[in-house]
This record gives structure tokens, sequence and C-alpha cells, in this order.
């Protein structure tokens, strides 16, 4: 079985990221099904290579060695100096990109990002059973009802079909000027000091 370091693939070549040096964490955008998202991801050194500003005259190359059918990337993720190649902290994948402030420690994704997260506070699940299958939720927040994504979608799809029609309490008609209960509107002010005003 693949490790995750080896199942990764460069979003502009699809060729494996650990195959030609470094991956770089780069921000663009991609495309899925018809759609563009922007966002972070990775790109292997030779596509970094293409695209990225002349070494020696610091120049910007055109946008052609940036771009393919899938993706454009835009520049290395962050907002600092570049870093050496640092392993991700969650997966070891070797990754480039700029510093950040607040940078603890170089991930190469948000899932990479969710996974450290979720081991610093424990993973384990609450160990309840879950509300759709019965089986203990082992993984996720200590919080979590249901154990993996599709369960929780059968039991929202349970509640709708079951669910009774909500009842509805009959709304008072609004009230109207003539009804009798309503006081008279006080004098105002202004016309109680002015009492020679027009209104």
């Amino acid at each position: 079985m693949a490790t995750r370091e080896e199942s990764r693939r460069c979003a502009l070549c699809a060729g494996s990221l650990t195959a030609q040096g470094p991956a770089h964490l780069v921000t663009g955008t991609t495309k899925k099904e018809d759609r563009r998202f922007h966002g972070m991801f990775l790109i292997c050194a030779a596509c970094y290579a293409k695209g990225a500003p002349d070494p020696v005259t610091g120049l910007t190359r055109p946008a052609a060695g940036r771009r393919t059918g899938k993706a454009e990337w835009l520049d290395l993720a962050g907002r600092g100096s570049i870093l050496p190649p640092d392993p991700c902290i969650a997966c070891g994948l070797v990754v480039v990109r700029r510093a950040e402030r607040l940078l603890k420690g170089t991930t190469c994704s948000r899932a990479c990002r969710t996974s450290l997260t979720r081991n610093r506070h424990g993973g384990r699940g609450s160990g309840r059973p879950c509300g759709a299958c019965g089986q203990p939720v082992t993984s996720g927040r200590a919080d979590s009802a249901y154990c993996r994504p599709s369960c929780r979608q059968k039991a929202y799809r349970h509640r709708l079909t079951t669910a009774p029609p909500p009842d509805r309490a009959p709304v008072p008609p609004p009230a109207t000027a003539s009804s009798p209960d309503r006081a008279p509107r006080p004098a105002c002010s202004h016309e109680s000091r002015h009492p020679h005003a027009q209104p």
C-alpha cells in the first residue's frame, strides 16, 4: 500500500511530487468539473522552475509557464521570505513555501492541518455508538455523533422523512386604527409648548 507521500501528485503535470525534489506550496486556481477554485495546492519542483521568476534578473516569466488546463499558480503560499525546504509536520512531505508571522510549523495542505489538529486534541472520537449504524465512533472530535459523513447524511435524510410537519400557530390579524381597545395618542410636547403652531 502506497504511503500518503508516495501517492501525492503535482496539480499541474500530475507527476510524483517526491521524484523531482521538494514540493512547492503555491496559491492559484484549480479546475474541477467545469468549476474553478482559488486556494493553495502543491506542484513539483520542475513545474515551479518553469514559471518562477528568473533567478538572475528577477523578472517574471510569462503566465504560460504557470498555467495548464487543470490549474494556474500565482506565487508561493505565505507572505514572508522564501523558507528552505522543510518537511510537513503532519505527513513528512518536504515542502517549500513562504514564511508566515504565525507559522509554528510547515504543513503541506488543509488536510494535514486538520489531521494535525485532531491528533493534537486526541482525535479518538466520542466512543458513543454512531447515530446511524450503531458502531462506536473511534475517530474525529470528542463530541462526534456519527462515525463517517455517509452516516451523518443517512441520519439527516431519515429525520427529514420521519419528522412530523411543524405545528404552525395561527397568526393574529393586525390591529386596525378603529379598534376600541386602542388608546388615543397623547399630545405632542411640541404642540403643548406652541399652542398656535400649525399641525
